[in-house]
C-alpha cells in the first residue's frame, strides 16, 4: 500500500518533470518483488526475483511487443545489455500485454526472437505486476539501485521528439553503478 501511495504521490509531478525538463523521475522506494510465474512465463531466463538481484543494477522495463513506443526503445535496451550486462546489470522485461494477440505467449516469444532480446522476460499476461507496481504507461523503464530501491523512471519512449532519454538513463545507470555495493550484498552470479 505505502508503495502505491508513494508512487501516486509523484506520478503527476514526475510527470510534469519528464516532459517539461526531459529528466526521469527521482525517488528512493522499495518496489514490489516481482509476482511468482511460473517458468514456462519467464523468457531467456530462469524465474528471477528482485531480492535475488540486490547488489546489482535492475533495469525493469514494462512492454508490450505490439506498441510502436516500446519498439523504438528497444535499440537502447539491446545496446545496455551489450555494454552493461557484464559490469553487474541485470535488465529485466515485464511484457504486459494490451491487445490480444499480445496475450499469447508463444507471439510474445516469436516478438522477442525477432527483436534479438537476449535478456530475461517475464510474461505479465494478467497484468499482476503491472497493478503491483501502479505502472501506467508502456513503455515505463525503472532503475533499481544496488541496495534494491527504484530510483528513477522514465515514462515513454527513450528519445521521443528529441528527449535524449537513452542518453540520460545511461547516465543514469553508469552512476548507479558507481555506487559501493552494500555490506552484506553480492551481485548475484548468472
Amino acid at each position: 500500500m505505502f508503495w502505491r501511495l508513494f508512487v501516486a504521490s509523484l506520478f503527476v509531478p514526475a510527470m510534469g518533470l519528464v516532459l517539461a525538463a526531459q529528466q526521469p523521475a527521482e525517488f528512493k522506494a522499495r518496489p514490489p518483488e516481482l509476482e511468482e510465474h511460473p517458468a514456462a512465463d519467464w523468457i531467456n531466463s530462469k524465474p528471477l526475483k528482485l531480492s535475488d538481484l540486490r547488489g546489482q543494477v535492475v533495469v525493469l522495463h514494462f512492454w508490450t511487443f505490439g506498441c510502436s513506443n516500446c519498439q523504438h526503445n528497444i535499440p537502447a535496451l539491446k545496446a545496455w545489455q551489450t555494454r552493461f550486462s557484464k559490469k553487474g546489470v541485470t535488465i529485466v522485461g515485464v511484457h504486459t500485454p494490451e491487445t490480444p494477440r499480445e496475450r499469447n505467449i508463444e507471439n510474445v516469444r516469436r516478438a522477442v526472437a525477432e527483436y534479438g532480446l537476449k535478456y530475461p522476460i517475464v510474461f505479465d499476461q494478467e497484468a499482476n505486476i503491472w497493478k503491483a507496481w501502479d505502472n501506467r504507461w508502456w513503455p515505463s523503464t525503472y532503475l533499481i539501485d544496488k541496495q534494491g530501491f527504484v530510483r528513477y523512471r522514465w515514462d515513454g519512449e527513450f528519445n521521443w521528439k528529441n528527449a535524449k532519454g537513452e542518453a540520460v538513463m545511461r547516465k543514469k545507470i553508469e552512476q548507479l553503478l558507481a555506487e559501493p555495493v552494500p555490506k552484506n550484498e553480492t551481485a548475484s552470479q548468472e
